[in-house]
C-alpha cells in the first residue's frame, strides 16, 4: 500500500517530506510501515490525521497536540507521518476526527480524548483556554444512554458526536445554531433537542451541521447559518444514500447509484459539475472534493489555489463546472487506487498493486 498527497502544505500536512505546496501527487512518506489501507483520513487546518483498523493513528503537519508524536511540540512542522503513541487511549482508536487546531479521539471503550488549541469550548471540559495535551472527556457518553460513539465530525471550531440510538451531542462555538438551540458558545457537551429522527451520520461545515438518518429512510437536516443557501436550497430527503460529505459551505450526498446530490456554495465551483462519470467514493475538503471513479480514476474539482485539485485550474485557482483527472505518472508500477481523502486545501489517495 502507498499513500499520496498534493495541496496546501506550509506545515508539512501532506507527510511528503517537506514544506512546498504540489499540484501533482507525491508519495507520502511514513515513520513506520503502513499497516494497511487508512480506514479514514481527518484533517484540521494544518495537520492529518490517519487511522487504522488496528487502532493505530499516524499525524503529520504543525504539531499543535503535544503529545501525538515522538519528536516533541517544539518543532515548527512535522512533515512526515508518524505513529502517534497515546499511552491513555492504548493506541486502540476506533474514530477520530479534526477542527482546526486540535483532535479528537474515541477509543474501544468509547472514552473521547481531546487535544490542541481553541478558545470556543472545542475540547468540552468547561476551560475556556484549551490544552495541548491529551486529556479525556469526563462523564461522556453519558451513563443515561448506556450508548456508544458511531461517528463524531468536527467543523473549524464546533464538535458534533452521534450515540448509537441516534442521540447527537456537540460542544463549541454554536453561535449560529450549527449546535442546536440556544445558539450560543457550548462549553460542555449538549444534547441536540431539534432533529427529530434517529441519526446515524454527522458531517461539519464552517458553521452548520449536516444530519443524516438511515439511507431507507432519506431523513436529514441542517442546523445552523443558511449562508450559500445551505439549508434553503436542500431537497426534501436524499434516499439510497452512500456517503455524505461538506465543505465550508456545501454539502455533497454520493448515492448508491454512483450520482452525486449536491448544495450550497458553488462560486469556486465545488458543487459536482455536470456530466461526472458514476463515483464509487468521495472525499470533500474545506472547498474541493476529490473522487473516485467506479472504473478507478481520481477526479478532484473545486477550489485549487493551492494545487489540491490538480492542473490545470483558471486564473482564480478554480476548477469550476469541470473535473480534472489526477495523473499518476509518479506510480513506478501498475497500482490500483483504492481510498481517497481530503482536508483543508489538501487531497490524498492510495493504492495498492494491481493484479498481474
Amino acid at each position: 500500500m502507498a499513500l499520496y498527497a498534493f495541496g496546501s502544505n506550509g506545515s508539512g500536512q501532506l507527510g511528503i517530506g517537506n514544506t512546498i505546496d504540489q499540484s501533482t501527487p507525491q508519495r507520502c512518506y511514513l515513520s513506520s510501515e503502513l499497516p494497511g489501507s487508512p480506514k479514514m483520513l481527518v484533517a484540521g487546518g494544518n495537520h492529518t490525521l490517519l487511522q487504522y483498523d488496528e487502532g493505530t493513528v499516524y499525524f503529520a503537519g504543525l504539531p499543535r497536540d503535544g503529545r501525538l508524536h515522538q519528536s516533541g511540540s517544539s518543532m515548527s512542522s512535522i512533515p512526515i507521518f508518524q505513529r502517534t503513541y497515546m499511552s491513555a487511549l492504548g493506541n486502540k482508536v476506533k474514530l477520530c476526527s479534526a477542527f482546526w487546531d486540535g483532535s479528537i479521539f474515541v477509543n474501544s471503550d468509547d472514552e473521547v480524548f481531546i487535544s490542541g488549541l481553541g478558545s470556543k469550548g472545542e475540547h468540552g471540559t468547561g476551560a475556556k483556554s484549551a490544552s495541548v495535551t491529551l486529556q479525556m472527556l469526563p462523564n461522556f457518553p453519558p451513563l443515561l444512554h448506556w450508548s456508544k460513539v458511531v461517528d463524531i465530525a468536527c467543523g473549524i471550531d464546533h464538535v458534533v458526536v452521534v450515540l448509537e440510538d441516534g442521540i447527537v451531542y456537540g460542544w463549541g462555538n454554536g453561535r449560529k445554531g450549527q449546535l442546536s438551540h440556544p445558539k450560543e458558545i457550548v462549553w460542555t457537551p449538549r444534547r441536540f433537542t431539534d432533529v427529530g429522527f434517529k441519526v446515524v451520520r454527522a458531517v461539519c461545515g464552517r458553521e452548520f451541521t449536516y444530519l443524516v438518518g438511515e439511507p431507507s429512510s432519506g431523513q436529514h437536516t441542517i442546523l445552523g447559518s443558511n449562508k450559500w443557501q445551505v439549508q434553503s436550497q436542500a431537497p426534501a430527503s436524499v434516499p439510497k444514500w452512500k456517503d455524505v460529505g461538506a465543505s465550508w459551505g456545501s454539502i455533497l450526498v454520493l448515492e448508491e447509484s454512483g450520482k452525486i446530490m449536491s448544495w450550497g456554495r458553488n462560486d469556486h465551483g465545488q458543487l459536482a459539475p455536470h456530466g461526472l462519470p458514476h463515483i464509487k467514493m468521495i472525499a470533500v475538503g474545506s472547498e474541493h472534493v476529490i473522487a473516485l471513479t467506479r472504473e478507478g480514476k481520481v477526479i478532484s474539482w473545486g477550489w485549487g489555489e493551492h494545487g489540491n485539485c490538480g492542473s490545470p485550474t483558471d486564473e482564480n485557482g478554480d476548477v469550476r463546472g469541470r473535473w480534472n483527472e489526477i495523473p499518476n505518472h509518479t506510480l513506478d508500477h501498475p497500482m490500483r487506487v483504492i481510498g481517497v481523502g481530503a482536508g483543508c486545501a489538501t487531497s490524498f489517495f492510495w493504492t495498492e498493486d494491481s493484479e498481474p
